[in-house]
This record gives C-alpha cells, sequence and structure tokens, in this order.
C-alpha cells in the first residue's frame, strides 16, 4: 500500500481526529461495509511505521480476509478505494464545520432546491445582514453575497418575500462584482509583477492597469483591504516610502480586524515589499520587527502548520542581524510545526541549528550535526553541503575535497531531474571550482591569488562569492 492515495489520505487524518473519524466510518449512513472499517483499524494499529511490510497489499490482505481464501489484487483495490472515498467524506464534512460562511451558504442552497420558502428568505437575510456588519469584507464575502443575490433576482418569489426589486438588486449584484473584482485584480496584480520580475512574462488581463490604477475614491474608502492592495500598487510603481509606512501603519491599526490567513497574506506583502525602498541593513531590521510583531499575533500558520517559507525567512533575517539566542529560541519553539516533509523535522532544525553555529565561527559544531546526513529538498540539500564544506575548509580539514565531490554528483542529480534551476547548477559548480583551487593552496608558501580572483571573473554566476573572497582575502 505504500504511495497509494488511501495511505497518503490516511497520513494526513490528524492524531485529534482519529477517535471522531472511526465514529464517522462506523455511521452506517456513511458506511456499512465492515471490512472497510477493518483495513482503517489495521492502518491505525501500524501508524507509527507506515513502510513496514505489514502494509503491503498482499500481506495485509491474510489479516482481513477468511484465513486460506486466495489473494485477490481486485479485492484490496476496491476495499482501498472504499476507505480513500470515506476519508475524502470525512474532509468535506469537517470543512463545512469549521467554514462558517459556505456552512451558512450550503443551508441557504438547501432550502432554495427544497422550496422552503420562509427559511430560505429569512436566513438569505440574516446572511446578508451578518456579512455587511463585517469591518472588513474579503474576496469570499464579496463573492458570497454575489452568489446570494444571484439566487434573490432569480428567485419566484422574491417580490412575494422581499422589499427589493429588481432594479435595487442588480444594483446590488453589480456593486458585489466591481468591490470582488477591484480586490482581486489589485490583490493578484502582486503575484503578476513577482511573476514578472522573476520570470520575465508579461501577464496582462482583459482590464488595462490604468483603470485598476484609478479605482474611485468611493471604492476605496468602502474596503480597508482595497486601500492597503492600492498603496501596495503605487509603492512598486513609485518606490516612495510614504506609501509604505502608511500601509504598515494601516495594518498594524487593524490587524486584529483581519482573519489569521489574511493578516499573514498582509504581512507578506508588506515584507516583499521592503527591498523597494530599503537597503539590504534596513530590510533585516525591519523584517525582523515585523516578523516578531506577525509571531506575537500567532500568524504564519497554514492551518496545524507553520509555513515554510515564512520559517526560513525568519531564521535568515534574524540571524543575519546577530540575532543568534532568540533565533535558537524560535526553531526550539517553531521546529515541531513545520509541515510533514521527507527530509524530517528533527533534521531540519538540525540544520538550521547548524545554521547558527556557522555564524557563530563554532565549525566544528556544523560538522558534527550535518557531516553524516543527506537532504532530498534541494533548497535544505544545498544549504547543508554548503555549510558543510565551508566549515570543513575553516577547520583546514582534508574531508573538504571528498565532500566537494559528493555536493557536484547531487547537484547533477537534481539538475538532471530539474530540481535546481541552470543558473543555479552553474553557480554553485562554481562555487565548488573556486573551493576546490583554495584547497589545493594549502601548505605552500607561496600562493598566487591573483590566479584564482582571474578564474573567478571569467565565471558568468558564482554563488556565495562574499565568502569566496574573504578567502582569497586571507590567503
Amino acid at each position: 500500500m505504500k504511495n497509494t492515495k488511501t495511505l497518503q489520505l490516511f497520513k494526513a487524518i490528524k492524531e485529534a481526529e482519529l477517535r471522531e473519524f472511526t465514529q464517522f466510518l462506523k455511521s452506517p449512513f456513511y458506511n456499512r461495509n465492515r471490512k472497510v472499517i477493518a483495513l482503517y483499524e489495521y492502518l491505525k494499529k501500524h501508524k507509527n511505521n507506515l513502510d513496514d511490510t505489514k502494509l503491503e497489499k498482499e500481506y495485509a490482505f491474510k489479516r482481513l480476509f477468511p484465513k486460506g481464501e486466495k489473494y485477490a489484487d481486485w479485492k484490496m483495490r476496491e476495499l482501498m478505494s472504499d476507505l480513500s472515498k470515506l476519508i475524502e467524506e470525512y474532509f468535506i464534512v469537517k470543512e463545512a464545520q469549521n467554514n462558517q460562511l459556505e456552512r451558512e451558504m450550503l443551508l441557504i442552497k438547501s432550502f432554495e432546491k427544497r422550496q422552503i420558502d420562509d427559511y430560505f428568505f429569512k436566513n438569505a437575510e440574516r446572511f446578508n445582514e451578518k456579512i455587511d456588519d463585517l469591518k472588513v469584507k474579503n474576496m469570499a464575502h464579496y463573492l458570497s453575497k454575489l452568489e446570494l443575490q444571484h439566487m434573490l433576482y432569480y428567485h419566484r418569489a422574491t417580490s412575494k418575500f422581499t422589499d427589493k426589486g429588481s432594479r435595487e438588486l442588480l444594483t446590488d449584484i453589480m456593486y458585489n462584482t466591481d468591490m470582488f473584482y477591484s480586490l482581486a485584480k489589485l490583490r493578484y496584480s502582486q503575484e503578476i509583477s513577482a511573476w514578472e520580475r522573476i520570470r520575465g512574462e508579461h501577464i496582462e488581463g482583459f482590464i488595462s492597469k490604468e483603470v485598476i490604477e484609478n479605482i474611485p475614491e468611493n471604492i476605496l474608502s468602502d474596503n480597508l483591504l482595497i486601500y492597503i492592495y492600492q498603496l501596495s500598487n503605487k509603492l512598486f510603481k513609485l518606490k516612495k516610502p510614504v506609501f509604505y509606512h502608511e500601509m504598515k501603519s494601516v495594518i498594524l491599526k487593524n490587524v486584529t480586524l483581519f482573519s489569521r490567513k489574511e493578516a499573514t497574506d498582509l504581512f507578506t506583502l508588506l515584507i516583499n515589499s521592503l527591498r523597494t525602498i530599503l537597503s539590504d541593513e534596513e530590510v533585516f531590521k525591519e523584517g525582523f520587527n515585523l516578523y516578531k510583531t506577525g509571531l506575537h499575533h500567532e500568524l504564519f500558520m497554514d492551518g496545524d502548520y507553520f509555513m515554510i517559507e515564512h520559517f526560513n525567512n525568519i531564521v535568515s533575517i534574524a540571524s543575519g542581524i546577530g540575532e543568534y539566542k532568540w533565533t535558537q529560541d524560535f526553531i526550539n519553539q517553531y521546529y515541531t510545526f513545520l509541515p510533514l516533509q521527507k527530509d524530517g523535522k528533527d533534521n531540519i532544525a538540525k540544520l538550521y541549528t547548524a545554521h547558527l553555529n556557522f555564524l557563530r565561527k563554532r565549525y566544528d559544531d556544523v560538522e558534527g550535526l550535518l557531516y553524516t546526513m543527506e537532504f532530498e529538498d534541494v533548497s535544505y540539500g544545498i544549504r547543508h553541503y554548503t555549510l558543510l564544506i565551508r566549515s570543513l575548509y575553516e577547520l583546514k580539514k582534508s574531508q573538504v575535497e571528498d565532500k566537494c565531490r559528493a555536493f557536484k554528483v547531487y547537484l547533477h542529480r537534481k539538475n538532471k531531474a530539474r530540481f535546481i534551476s541552470a543558473d543555479r547548477h552553474e553557480g554553485y559548480n562554481n562555487f565548488i571550482k573556486i573551493v576546490e583551487l583554495l584547497f589545493n593552496t594549502w601548505g605552500k608558501f607561496k600562493v598566487d591569488s591573483v590566479n584564482i580572483k582571474a578564474k573567478m571573473e571569467t565565471m558568468n554566476k558564482i554563488e556565495l562569492k562574499n565568502w569566496l573572497d574573504e578567502k582569497i582575502g586571507e590567503i
């Protein structure tokens, strides 16, 4: 059963949900097949070792079917398929329970389809009022209102149960369409700008940028999010600090009004905009303060998991300004919340601790943590090799040559599998070449650093060039 959909879905059931899912599975409304329950119980029994040979289909078949029955692959596949569908159904039920907006909309739709007009219109009015009372409305709110007003406009009994006429409903429909469109266009323009900046590809919609840049004041004043994203657009276009400071002020002042996800998106927007107006040193200081404020408000979580890109940023920024103890405390507190990964949370925590030790010039500790490790994820793998190679070099250990060869093989394998770009592949290969040249100078009385510098000048791209320059200067 390894690498099957069933096992992947089973792994996604949280520890705290296992008891509840067992009850769900035993409910005759959802399931009457006792073999499916037996398969689930079998998986649960082995949940701490899902790579065990006991999870092979043939082995599991013997435990689930009568003794002596000949193995039939189609039976196991059917059983696994049924369990997969039930896990998916459970996820849908949980999602509806946890999303009040979708839950209420589903109820309203059910009243409409069953022609329970009294309760359809009562719930529709209550739902409308609830959204109108919100101080901040996001895209989902406008989309829900639009969907609801569409139902009201075409409902056969609207004139009987409401005071709104077709003209008023159409006005509401157009307003919410415009608000949703304006917010969506402004929100995704940030992603489009990043796409164009990184990949050099131009992405254009049907409506010109000029229209979005000149959204009427009444729309901006009606929605805080639209105002924030408009400020962001002006910041990226005009590169004036006044727009950043206004955007930051508005976000921090109203942070408790946003949902956790919305607030995280806005803090991400602030952090991503820092390089537009600040120097590298200022980016690190301001970024550190923003991240500390965000952590205070319990942001940067995606469900039960800490967002890995923010985890990486926080470690890099905090350690980059010398906040070593704070960074180590952060790693210890949050690494257990990282998403499940092949490389393992404990190993990732060790990697980041090694990064801190390197900055503190504790090279022996880096070697002790990383020497026997290997990472499949490219971002971790590259950090692992570059930290270890540089530490071994600083310790003047001959193993640096072996690790350079291993890193070269690793890069080739990842490049061939298209997990690393050609530019980065070239940059890190050139890093290895210069390290090997520096390694070959050890023990000589006369070293010509000019030749190494000349070699570097012929290279288009070199990763970790600042460290290499520093080592050449020490010769």
